[in-house]
């Protein structure tokens, strides 16, 4: 790493000065316990040992970690961390599966709301991060997504809600073998931003915090956003409501990362640094985003099973595929669905069914006469595959 090589002497310094403290201090502590130390030797180690600031090598991401070593990692770079994995693995050791049986995901939950971190245990150093924050980024394969909610743990304490999600579309059977390379201005341009915002020397924010404010502006458009989600977190966004929930609080740490990428390179050696201040125009962009995100996240976790119905719904449809009538009844689909023993369980599913087009409800026909009523048919409108129209959570 650049920044690694260019301070190389001082990070090498650094680690001698310990050294040589360390050594101080065990012979002083032999000189006390033989009675032998002077007045004051003690004492002026032990300031010296407090005042003592260890610099370690920047690390700006760590993959395969445990969630204790983390903690250290976090504690050792001033309070900030990044987990960027192309596989899934991480999920395996926060639930348990790899070095123990119990889930641990406190680091996560804390290092994205910025809650105090303090551990105290017995043959470990305690260690306190006031303000953690904490990135995790992860480009895995569907199938780890899907198997996400099945551990209760990460759903009911909120893990699963604190990812923003991405679903792109495959491009395996349309890929080219030559493609055109990354514009050299545009690559610059990304290393460059990406380099102002991690260089502390030359950027005095990053040295004393600034606050980030919202303008008139961009507070209204917040306002007027957050009204209008609200109320869908129990209507047409209940299914993942736990994620939703979340969302003006990722919408405004949004337009804080645009707003600081936006000001990136604008200071000069001489001058003051320029207020950073959210307007109109950062906050309606982080806010489109914020829309992207929800619809991936639907689809996300329609694909992780948030959604019983919607599970019970690929069930039915697949059975009424494979059958593949254009017309059934209900009491046709109860004997195709043998996992549903009463009717009024099957018929939130083709309610559902029917709510996105995949079946229709046949006009029934006013009995006359006496005797058992005539089942409910369908028309099934759609012939193919799943894939044909998406299921609606």
């Amino acid at each position: 790493m650049e920044y690694n090589k260019q301070h190389s002497a001082a990070l090498e310094k650094n680690r001698m000065q310990k050294r040589i403290l360390e050594k101080r201090q065990r012979a002083i502590e032999d000189k006390v316990a033989k009675g032998k130390a002077e007045d004051g030797e003690l004492d002026a180690i032990d300031e010296e040992i407090a005042a003592f600031k260890e610099i370690f090598p920047m690390q700006l991401y760590v993959d395969d970690v445990t969630p204790e070593k983390l903690i250290s990692i976090i504690a050792e770079h001033g309070g900030v961390a990044s987990v960027i994995s192309a596989e899934g693995g991480i999920f395996d050791q926060l639930a348990g599966g790899m070095y123990s049986k119990a889930v641990n995901i406190d680091v996560f939950l804390k290092g994205h709301a910025g809650d105090t971190i303090r551990i105290d245990r017995i043959r470990r150093n305690s260690e306190s991060i006031a303000s953690p924050a904490l990135t995790l980024f992860f480009a895995v394969q569907p199938n780890i997504l899907s198997g996400l909610m099945q551990n209760n743990t990460f759903r009911g304490r909120g893990l699963t809600a604190r990812f923003l999600y991405t679903m792109p579309n495959s491009f395996v059977g349309n890929r080219k073998y030559r493609t055109k390379p990354i514009p050299n201005d545009a690559e610059q341009q990304y290393f460059s931003l990406i380099y102002n915002l991690l260089d502390e020397d030359s950027n005095p924010s990053l040295q004393n915090p600034e606050i980030i404010t919202l303008s008139d502006e961009a507070d209204r458009m917040k306002e007027t956003f957050a009204t209008d989600l609200e109320p869908k977190l129990r209507t047409e966004y209940a299914d993942f409501s736990d994620w939703t929930g979340k969302l003006c609080g990722a919408i405004v740490r949004i337009s804080g990362i645009l707003c600081r990428a936006e000001k990136t390179g604008s200071y000069g050696f001489f001058q003051e640094p320029e207020s950073l201040v959210i307007d109109g125009e950062i906050m309606r962009n982080a806010i489109t985003l914020g829309r992207y995100y929800t619809e991936h996240a639907k689809a996300a976790y329609m694909l992780m099973g948030a959604d019983p119905v919607v599970k019970q719904c690929k069930y039915v449809l697949k059975a009424i595929q494979n059958a593949g009538p254009a017309e059934l009844s209900k009491r046709d689909i109860m004997r195709l669905c043998r996992s549903f023993k009463k009717a009024d369980e099957l018929q939130p599913m083709l309610d559902r069914l029917c709510e996105y087009g995949y079946l229709a409800q046949k006009p029934v026909r006013a009995k006359t006469g006496g005797g058992r009523p005539a089942s409910q048919s369908y028309l099934v409108s759609f012939t193919g595959s799943l894939t044909k129209k998406p299921l609606k959570s």
